[in-house]
């Protein structure tokens, strides 16, 4: 019994926190049939990073504690020398670079009726997918910010929210109305990089009250 006992708690320390959905944006071409009503609000274009998804999450828990969680799509890094796809960690990597523990910290006291708070991007660079970017190194790029109770921010608040923490979010541009066909947004979704200039991977197209999106 006290062997269940130990087991169960490591198991519930490295599951996937309930509160977090996991990312994974509807591609518009299995959306055809809502562009009419898309067509109906403004949306907000973002530069799709070709990266790893990144997840930073901080629950409350009694006696004024937290609990910190970095997560990949599917599997919570609890310790920086945990085995990933990549040579690194680098899901621990950017918690590092960018001192997430601290800035989550910060956002719950921000926010004193929350009782969680997410960061969630991509890393990219170096080794990650077949775009580099151009760069040797790894780097991050928030692009949801959820608090509990309040819901998902819109894009443009969010980068003014991190801004103050020194935490980069996904390139943005002025909110547009979508052309009437499939076709038509992939063709909005080509271009260039803000990055390095270089063909991006795409847009992810976000409703001004941050509630909808899909990728394109």
């Amino acid at each position: 019994l006290l062997f269940l006992f130990f087991f169960k708690k490591r198991d519930k320390k490295n599951a996937w926190p309930a509160w977090v959905v996991k990312t994974d944006e509807e591609r518009i071409q299995n959306l055809t049939m809502k562009i009419a009503d898309f067509q109906k609000e403004m949306w907000l274009p973002t530069e799709k990073i070709d990266g790893t998804s990144t997840t930073f999450t901080m629950k409350r828990e009694k006696f004024g504690k937290h609990t910190f969680y970095i997560c990949s799509r599917n599997v919570v890094f609890d310790k920086p020398d945990k085995k990933c796809f990549y040579e690194t960690n680098v899901y621990t990597e950017m918690a590092e670079k960018y001192d997430m523990e601290k800035v989550l910290e910060s956002l719950l006291k921000a926010f004193p009726n929350a009782n969680w708070v997410t960061i969630q991007g991509e890393t990219y660079g170096a080794g990650i997918q077949k775009r580099d970017y151009s760069l040797k190194e790894h780097d991050f790029m928030a692009f949801n910010l959820i608090v509990d109770k309040i819901g998902r921010f819109d894009t443009r608040e969010m980068a003014k929210c991190l801004k103050s923490y020194n935490v980069p979010c996904v390139p943005f541009f002025e909110p547009i109305e979508l052309p009437g066909t499939c076709d038509d947004i992939l063709e909005l979704a080509g271009g260039s990089s803000v990055i390095d200039g270089l063909p991006r991977e795409g847009l992810v197209f976000r409703s001004l009250d941050g509630s909808k999106s899909f990728k394109a």
